[in-house]
């Protein structure tokens, strides 16, 4: 039995000490946080990285059966195509996301996953580094 708990302490050791040096995570922010962290890291990218960026995000929704365009015109987002969103508009989107939609949260994290500057934002800001 004490080989057990043995183990499992240093499977919970593990964990905790790849959690600290993992990647940040967009749920351990609200969803402002979260809105800001994706305004800032597309206003600090270049045109062709934030257009990738948006198509990213919206291959990643169409993934898991989830329409991009859908949630732009309740926020008052004219339909035009995702390249032309502002960093402000996909900020408001991200937002929405995460308060209504809470299944589209996997398809935004694979694409902030994707570019470093959101980790660097998260690491400069003070935010807590999860898995």
């Amino acid at each position: 039995m004490a080989k057990n708990i043995h183990s499992r302490n240093q499977t919970t050791r593990n964990h905790v000490s790849r959690n600290q040096i993992g990647r940040p995570s967009e749920g351990s922010l609200d969803p402002n946080e979260l809105k800001s962290l994706i305004r800032d890291g597309l206003v600090a990218m270049n045109m062709a990285d934030r257009e990738a960026f948006i198509r990213s995000l919206e291959g990643e929704m169409r993934r898991i059966n989830l329409n991009m365009r859908s949630y732009l015109i309740p926020l008052g987002i004219p339909g035009r195509s995702p390249e032309d969103l502002t960093p402000t508009e996909v900020g408001h989107l991200v937002r929405f996301l995460k308060i209504n939609v809470p299944q589209a949260m996997t398809a935004v994290q694979k694409a902030i996953s994707s570019y470093d500057v959101f980790h660097q934002l998260m690491e400069q800001s003070g935010h807590k580094l999860a898995a």
